[in-house]
């Protein structure tokens, strides 16, 4: 009787929350989409260029950690629903069910909604995780190919993962209702989930710290603006400044909605007559009545909803970033930079001859398309360079090495007289400092002999950053006739693969072949006896590591956004419908005051809109703030690595996602609203 009972009620259950239903649907189908990837059975079909096994291991284990954070709304809707029912438990403990009984009752109750909901969670997965297997596919460029298959294992662990959460809640809840007293469970429906001081004098000071909470995290973001504008003004507490901001945002959103029923309640009775126009007094009563019972969850439900957002932009955002960071990092396929002073004396860097490390990889079938030696040469006294990296004076490279360079890059080349030199910046360097160091260095002596600057100063065509060896990120080119006159600093190798190799190789020869061909050949030379003396630098291997990271920030970003979004709006939306049930006889007294069905409608969709848009405001102010510092700050990273389309386009593809979860929410909630006041 009790499972024919407790059956009965989960059907029951599943009707009134479908909302919280269909959510925990679409989380079980997300972990179980994310988790195939990690599967035994699972094929991600690329070429051997690529592996993936860290993807997998990220993906994995912060998918737990990701969907650990349902257990919160697990448990807040459980306890919702004690709260909700505790009158009816009552009523069968009345009836003479042993209270213990009425406990377990609820518990299969809900243990059954969990598991049909874990069901269709996996089925659903299955059409998820063609959807995560594109997304790696096109980020690797690769082609797409779609297979429907339900792998056994992680069926298995999804299972246990989320019946295991049903579980603990469950076990709490029995607990709890084991405890419970009957009287009190007959009266638990009139508190309020947060008792407040009633006083104006609390509300109205609550309100003022909330506004000089939010001033405050106002001008500790102005502060971090300054000093990232004008780098002088850094003083080493903007880490403090950022702190301060995070903490005033959060303290006055909870200030804010503690204060913010009784700023509404004067607000009301000042304003007349828009008080008494039509249904508006009906309407105000319900937004502040549910304001003022739950103001804690509404502020939790406002810095939720702001952590969905900057989940979903910043992930995006970085890992584009990583994609163009990538390509301005290492443009060549290979490069073996040898360090500074590597060598016991300095005559022996010229013996360096890479043509020979060309010959021995061409034999373990890596092969080239075109290399180039890039020798560097000291402009001024040694001495001078034999200091920190922030002080070294810039390095010279010849004319023809630095076109060679770029015509690898297919960049134009570069003319120069004579008596003339221009410079080589990394793009990272701002324009306004270049300017400044060409002002300053408008002549360079070599020898006797004075060369000047070119009509073109300087070059900011990417060419890697392993190329520069001081701090300022910056090259002299100069004719190739006076480098004879130089001292030789160090020589490098720069080559493009004429073609691929699979990701076993790639490792192969970056921490062996390179490293081994090297000592055996100049072992003997070296200032210090080391491993590996070189930087080694294999851009599809590097290619391959990004991957991983950028696809696991989007991947993860867009699944922790979305967990988060749907947590705060499901509760939003339970809290309307509660209000919907429970407050029924207050539409029906509208009807019999002669308002309409249409007009009851617009008031639903008033008081709902309401509701959904007072925690969303804050979030998005919050949003603005914390977005705007760190577009800001990051501002030459951004038109350097992303650009402003790409950047338009992941913001854009970020806002989509969360306005079609937030519509989609909301126009739930507003028909069961609805469904709900027109049963009978």
């Amino acid at each position: 009787m009790y499972a024919k009972l407790a059956l009965s009620n989960a059907r029951r259950s599943i009707k009134d929350y479908v909302i919280y239903f269909v959510t925990l649907i679409i989380c079980v189908s997300l972990f179980y989409a994310f988790m195939s990837l990690s599967s035994s059975h699972y094929e991600l079909i690329t070429e051997d260029t690529y592996n993936f096994k860290y993807l997998k291991i990220m993906i994995k284990y912060t998918t737990y950690i990701i969907t650990g954070l349902l257990i919160l709304l697990i448990g807040y809707v459980n306890k919702y629903m004690m709260k909700r029912r505790k009158k009816e438990f009552a009523t069968y403990i009345l009836l003479g069910i042993p209270q213990r009984n009425v406990a377990l009752m609820f518990f299969i109750e809900t243990l059954v909604m969990g598991i049909v909901s874990i069901v269709f969670g996996i089925f659903l997965g299955t059409l998820f995780s063609q959807m995560v297997t594109a997304l790696i596919l096109m980020t690797a460029n690769q082609k797409i190919i779609f297979s429907f298959k339900l792998y056994i294992d992680t069926v298995a662990i999804t299972l246990l993962f989320f019946t295991a959460m049903f579980c603990i809640i469950g076990l709490i809840n029995i607990r709890t209702l084991s405890k419970t007293k009957l009287i009190h469970m007959l009266n638990d429906e009139k508190k309020t989930e947060f008792q407040f001081k009633r006083g104006k004098i609390i509300y109205i000071s609550v309100f003022i710290i909330a506004i000089l909470l939010y001033i405050l995290c106002g001008y500790s973001v102005y502060r971090i603006l300054r000093v990232i504008e004008n780098v002088q003004l850094k003083q080493g507490n903007e880490i403090t400044y950022a702190g301060l901001a995070v903490t005033g945002f959060i303290g006055g959103t909870y200030a804010l909605f503690y204060s913010l029923a009784y700023v509404l309640i004067l607000i009301k009775e000042r304003w007349i007559k828009f008080k008494y126009e039509y249904t508006n007094l009906f309407l105000i009563g319900a937004v502040v009545s549910k304001i003022k019972t739950a103001p804690m969850l509404m502020a939790t439900i406002s810095i939720t909803f702001l952590g969905a957002a900057l989940c979903f932009t910043l992930t995006l955002l970085l890992s584009q970033w990583s994609l163009g960071y990538l390509d301005n990092r290492i443009p060549f396929d290979t490069v073996v930079a040898s360090r500074l002073n590597i060598m016991s004396k300095t005559e022996n860097i010229s013996k360096i001859d890479y043509s020979g490390l060309v010959e021995f990889l061409d034999s373990e079938n890596y092969n080239f398309k075109d290399y180039c030696e890039v020798e560097q040469y000291y402009i001024y006294d040694k001495k001078l360079y034999d200091t920190d990296k922030k002080n070294m004076p810039l390095f010279a490279i010849g004319l023809s090495d630095y076109n060679h360079l770029r015509e690898m890059l297919g960049y134009d080349e570069v003319r120069l007289e004579d008596d003339e030199f221009t410079t080589q910046w990394l793009k990272l360097v701002d324009d306004k400092f270049i300017d400044e160091h060409v002002s300053e260095n408008s002549t360079l002596k070599i020898k006797d002999k004075e060369l000047k600057l070119s009509s073109n100063p300087y070059y900011k065509d990417s060419i890697g950053e392993y190329i520069y060896n001081t701090y300022e990120g910056g090259l002299v080119v100069i004719p190739d006739k006076w480098c004879e006159n130089l001292g030789l600093a160090a020589k490098d190798f720069y080559a493009n693969t004429a073609m691929k190799i699979s990701n076993d190789k790639l490792v192969k020869v970056e921490t062996e072949l390179i490293p081994n061909w090297f000592i055996k050949n100049y072992g003997n030379m070296l200032s210090e006896k080391k491993n590996n003396p070189l930087t080694i630098r294999l851009k599809a291997a590097e290619t391959n590591e990004i991957l991983n990271v950028t696809l696991g920030m989007r991947i993860l970003g867009i699944y922790g956004g979305t967990v988060l979004l749907m947590i705060s709006l499901t509760v939003l939306a339970l809290q309307q419908l509660s209000d919907s049930i429970q407050h029924k006889g207050r539409f029906d007294t509208l009807r019999k005051l002669g308002i309409d069905d249409k007009d009851t409608g617009r008031l639903i969709l008033k008081q709902i809109s309401l509701y959904f848009t007072l925690p969303i405001i804050i979030a998005v102010f919050g949003f603005y703030i914390f977005f705007y510092a760190f577009a800001s700050a990051s501002r030459t990273l951004i038109d350097i690595y992303i650009g402003d389309k790409a950047f338009m386009f992941n913001i854009s593809i970020s806002l989509i996602l969360i306005i079609v979860i937030y519509v989609c929410y909301f126009v739930a909630t507003y028909y069961s609203f609805k469904r709900n006041v027109e049963s009978k």
